[in-house]
């Protein structure tokens, strides 16, 4: 409700800021990397189709982004309030359109037994025959990769015709948006996803003094 953040005179942008430079692939004493990807747009693995989809019908579209990182220590984050999936969550729907986050085997474990879905430990590394849990257990990295999924909305904005309320007339009447608009905003998320990523895994290392709380100048 942009009117009323104008009435209290404040600004809402859609960035997030690192109060220090972060890479998405740190290479040196840490060496975790984080990368994301489109899995699917509007339901299609092929992006090239369910974009082409969303152009035929004037429409916009949305889409699910994978986000995966390798190289983290066991034992990052708390088993309750602060779970590693609580903090990435909370992260995760500060960026703009994200409507659903799953970790691991996600929505899809419902329809599993728990023989199935239970990752079988291999050797006292801790390493797993599987990875149904995402990398996370009881809230903690468990060392194996954190795996992670969001769903983004299709764009609001669209030049297809919809009915709205007109609030001068207090009558449902047609509306097209005119101008440019995104045809898909997935598009623009996987590096938006990696940085949040990269933020939150960093907080939890410091946490857990895995880094330097002081950076050198």
């Amino acid at each position: 409700m942009p009117w009323v953040l104008e009435e209290i005179g404040k600004n809402l942008s859609s960035g997030s800021v690192s109060p220090s430079p972060l890479e998405s692939e740190p290479k040196g004493e840490v060496g975790i990397t984080v990368t994301s990807t489109i899995l699917e747009i509007g339901g299609e693995k092929d992006l090239d189709k369910g974009l082409q989809k969303a152009i035929d019908n004037k429409d916009s579209i949305g889409g699910i982004i994978e986000c995966r990182a390798t190289g983290l220590p066991i034992g990052l984050g708390e088993p309750f309030f602060d779970s590693v999936e609580s903090v990435l969550s909370h992260m995760v729907f500060a960026i703009p359109a994200v409507r659903g986050v799953e970790f691991g085997t996600g929505f899809a474990a419902a329809k599993m037994f728990g023989s199935e879905h239970n990752d079988a430990i291999e050797d006292m590394n801790g390493t797993t025959k599987t990875n149904h849990a995402g990398g996370v257990v009881g809230g903690l990295t468990n060392g194996n990769e954190l795996v992670f999924r969001i769903a983004i909305k299709p764009t609001s904005s669209t030049p297809k015709e919809q009915t709205t309320l007109n609030w001068e007339t207090e009558k449902v009447e047609p509306v097209s948006v005119k101008g440019r608009h995104d045809l898909c905003i997935a598009l623009r998320v996987p590096v938006i996803l990696e940085a949040v990523t990269a933020i939150v895994l960093a907080d939890l290392l410091l946490l857990e003094q895995h880094i330097k709380r002081i950076i050198p100048s």
